[in-house]
């Protein structure tokens, strides 16, 4: 008997992705888009970020 039954798995894989796909939509639903808010927070990081990192290296002369 092999150690993987391949006839279980082509029965049963359809349902299983369709089931999960239905679930995942459902859990990924938005409701407001934040990609401007997302946007804003990574250019802010990335300005203060390295900002930050040149201030702190040109005091540590």
């Amino acid at each position: 008997m092999p150690a993987i039954d391949t006839q279980l798995i082509a029965r049963e894989l359809p349902q299983l992705i369709a089931r999960e796909v239905a679930h995942m939509s459902i859990i990924a639903k938005r409701e407001v888009d934040h990609r401007a808010i997302e946007t804003f927070l990574v250019v802010f990081t990335c300005i203060f970020g390295i900002g930050g990192w040149m201030y702190w290296m040109m005091r540590q002369k």
